[in-house]
């Protein structure tokens, strides 16, 4: 039993690291209109570049993991996802650096279905909530961390050495976690009922819990990238703070997450642990209402916005870091998740 928590606290720190790197880049946003002149559009380009990745290879990365298993598709995931930015940092143009960006995020795709099997391989069904909600625990604190460090290196060597910065952050952790995982080539104590359907069965998209958390997750992915996007500039440009305090508030914007998850997560597997997508829907409101707050109010003080902050980046993604492990319990199980 304490080995499962070990590995996932390795595994939890290994999401936190690929976190530092993809989600540093929402932070140097700022700087980035600095370094390449861009418009406000072209700003909006920056975090679809990574979620690109993801939506052309997010499938072909779960059958990945299914195949070779989750240290090789972990590691093979951080590596390119270290590349994509370790050759940005170096792009002489905008469009090179989006495509780096593709490419990291290609590799960032691999990243959480690896996590995800691990978890279903690793821990029993009324665990698993608690477990999701500790390794999506890791994307906060990497998100966190970049905020509060990359600015600050962005402002005192530039935008180029930040990044190079979370490259070495990602390359650092595939060279620390490679080691301690080799238990899951081994394999891992399997808590998670074998699926019954073949590899290329498609089943799952005639299934209508399965296509609503797929319809949850791109209209709370929208809100995830809108705010990943603009909160930094927003915060520049209208409240006049410099992108080290524009990092400040995206730090805020990811830290009520790192408590919302484990909460959320634990309250998941005690409380209508078959009807998850009650949760969502919770969370999914008052996420609604902080934005109506950010909409109908105004917020001029750089204070009150990092209040209203803690909670857009933290419960729309808490909700779905809940349901996501539910959805996947039903599809290996067959289960009803709602």
């Amino acid at each position: 039993m304490a080995a499962r928590w070990f590995l996932l606290a390795i595994l939890t720190g290994s999401y936190a690291a690929g976190a530092f790197g993809m989600l540093g880049i929402s932070p140097l946003s700022p700087s980035l209109v600095a370094g390449f002149g861009l418009t406000r559009l072209e700003v909006a380009l920056i975090v679809p570049a990574i979620y690109l990745g993801g939506l052309l290879f997010s499938l072909p990365a779960g059958r990945l993991a299914d195949r070779v298993g989750v240290r090789p598709s972990l590691l093979g995931g951080l590596i390119v996802g270290a590349a994509g930015l370790a050759v940005g940092a170096a792009a002489p143009a905008f469009p090179a650096f989006l495509f780096c960006l593709f490419v990291a995020g290609s590799g960032w795709s691999v990243v959480n279905p690896a996590l995800g099997k691990a978890i279903m391989d690793l821990f029993p069904a009324p665990e698993r909530g608690i477990a999701m909600g500790i390794k999506q625990m890791g994307l906060t604190l990497g998100g966190i961390a970049s905020a509060l460090v990359l600015p600050r290196i962005a402002a005192t060597f530039g935008w180029r050495a930040a990044a190079a910065m979370s490259t070495a952050v990602v390359a650092l952790a595939v060279a620390l976690i490679w080691r301690p995982l080799g238990v899951l080539d081994r394999g891992a104590p399997a808590a998670a009922t074998p699926s019954a359907a073949a590899p290329s069965d498609w089943s799952w998209a005639r299934r209508l819990p399965i296509l609503t958390f797929f319809a949850c997750g791109l209209i709370l992915g929208m809100v995830q990238a809108a705010v990943l996007s603009y909160l930094p500039l927003y915060t520049v440009q209208a409240l006049g703070v410099d992108t080290i305090g524009a990092g400040y508030l995206v730090a805020c914007s990811q830290a009520g997450g790192a408590v919302s998850r484990l909460a959320l997560g634990a309250a998941s597997d005690r409380w209508l642990a078959e009807r998850r997508s009650g949760w969502l829907a919770l969370t999914g409101g008052i996420g609604a209402a902080t934005f109506a707050g950010y909409a109908f109010r105004s917020v001029t003080a750089p204070l009150a916005a990092g209040a209203l902050a803690l909670r857009p980046g933290s419960v729309p993604t808490a909700g779905w870091a809940c349901s996501s492990s539910s959805a996947r319990s039903w599809a290996v199980s067959g289960g009803r998740v709602y």
